[in-house]
């Protein structure tokens, strides 16, 4: 009877810790797909201080607030002016106050990657500052304070209990004490910007080795070793189910990372994307305005002058956008000339184009069809795609964009074509999805963003590079008859 409980209690224990390391492995990679949220925040952050948090910070605020409250571990947002004499902005209820210099500090000390700053208090807390612009121009520092033991929030009941422990912490700081007889499990997260150690350690007592159900069964079958035999197949099925389950689980945790993140990060992270657009052009017009002026030609400056006020507009427009998708109002959608908004795009860029020695033409249907849709949307749509070329064609011998319109049926066609080197096969699957791209310096969300704003119009957008060009195709149901007056 004594060696049937001690092989029960055996085979309990090695049960126990594979349980141990399965659930502790289902847990790690949670916590380290929570931690990469806390980039990609900062990224979307930093990229609405850049763009003019100063001039609308109740913007920034409106943003970094919605962030909290779908991610209640991120506890505060702050940013700072390095040179101390800008306003701060904080979620916190008394302001950003003494952390103020330590913000200051970190964000001066960092080369590129985020610093992590441990907070006395409250305990269990730490401040990710990072630089923003991420360059050696940053004019503020922005940090988020972080809930370390949140990132631990799990549902399982393995983690309820008594004999089970977990821990986190910074990985220069010294690990937590355990007095566990099994083996435990210790593993940094899978950030490279957020170095956090994440342990794990079960303490087993007497009723986890020696449940009454395993002693009742043990006594009915004593006098062999049959118990013994079934036991320790049903533990190797379990640990293999154990497993199993992880995987499922890993990829349940990753679809719903998706679900619950894309809505946000794109939403904020792809509108300050977009703003780079208009303020680059805005920029590019007032430097060839100045040359203008300077040789006293005054038509060639009238024009200057009218594309930045167009753009300027551009700029405006993609704010109260971005601020209508946080506080819900109506979208603002007509009938839309496909053509007139290709003319727009290609006067918007038309300066860019001929100083890099590229030919953009056009070639449009008299007979397409117009849409229905926001025009700022479609010209964003556009705008993205010539952006796309001019970026792949800048290498090439033959640099040259046709963008052209046609009628298809009840559809209406728009399709960009470069004569680049095409999509790379590893990406070409992914091609769509939010920080996927080829570019050294690109940020993945342009494509992305593209795909949402015509999935929104009820169209659809499509690589096609299997001939001599690289041709992005948008189809979009038409509803105005051919020769019918619309504006863009």
């Amino acid at each position: 009877m004594a060696i049937v409980v001690l092989a029960g209690a055996l085979t309990q224990r090695q049960a126990l810790l594979a349980e141990l390391q399965s659930e502790a492995t289902i847990l790690h990679r949670q916590a380290s797909q929570r931690a990469d949220q806390h980039d990609a925040h900062l990224t979307s952050l930093s990229a609405l201080a850049v763009a003019g948090a100063e001039e609308r910070p109740d913007l920034f605020l409106d943003v970094a607030a919605t962030i909290q409250r779908f991610y209640p571990r991120i506890e505060a947002i702050d940013l700072v002016p390095l040179d101390g004499e800008g306003i701060a902005l904080s979620t916190r209820p008394t302001g950003t106050g003494a952390l103020a210099g330590a913000i200051r500090a970190a964000a001066r000390q960092s080369t590129g990657q985020p610093v992590l700053l441990p907070l006395p208090a409250p305990e269990g807390r730490y401040l990710i500052v990072k630089r923003s612009p991420n360059s050696d121009a940053a004019r503020h520092g922005l940090a988020m304070q972080i809930d370390m033991r949140a990132l631990l929030l799990s549902d399982s009941p393995f983690w309820k209990r008594p004999s089970v422990s977990q821990a986190i912490h910074l990985a220069d700081a010294p690990s937590a004490p355990t007095n566990a007889p099994l083996p435990g499990f210790e593993k940094a997260l899978g950030s490279t910007s957020q170095p956090l150690v994440f342990q794990a350690s079960i303490s087993p007592n007497i009723d986890d080795l020696l449940r009454p159900a395993s002693l009742a069964m043990a006594a009915a079958i004593a006098s062999t070793l049959y118990f013994a035999a079934v036991l320790g197949f049903r533990q190797m099925a379990r640990a293999r189910r154990a497993e199993q389950s992880a995987r499922i689980s890993a990829q349940e945790t990753r679809l719903a990372h998706a679900s619950r993140v894309n809505a946000l990060g794109e939403m904020a992270s792809g509108m300050a994307h977009e703003l780079t657009q208009p303020l680059t052009a805005i920029l590019s017009h007032a430097q060839a305005g100045r040359h203008l002026a300077e040789r006293g030609d005054a038509d060639g400056l009238k024009t200057s002058l009218q594309t930045i006020i167009a753009q300027t507009r551009r700029a405006s427009g993609i704010l109260d956008r971005l601020r209508s998708w946080t506080r819900p109002a109506p979208n603002a959608a007509g009938p839309v000339s496909v053509n007139a908004v290709a003319m727009n795009v290609r006067e918007l860029l038309q300066t860019e184009t001929d100083q890099a020695g590229i030919r953009l033409d056009l070639r449009l249907d008299p007979e397409a069809l117009a849409v229905q849709g926001d025009p700022v949307e479609i010209e964003q749509v556009l705008f993205n795609l010539v952006r796309n070329a001019m970026d792949a064609v800048a290498q090439s011998d033959r640099r040259q964009i046709v963008v052209s319109t046609r009628a298809a049926g009840s559809q209406t066609l728009i399709e960009v074509a470069d004569t680049g080197p095409g999509v790379s096969p590893a990406i070409r699957p992914r091609l769509f999805e939010p920080f996927v791209t080829g570019k050294a310096d690109g940020t993945g969300l342009g494509l992305a963003l593209c795909q949402r704003l015509v999935d929104r119009m009820n169209g659809t957008i499509v690589l096609d590079d299997m001939g001599l060009e690289t041709t992005f195709r948008v189809s979009l149901p038409a509803i105005v008859a051919p020769g019918s007056k619309v504006s863009a």
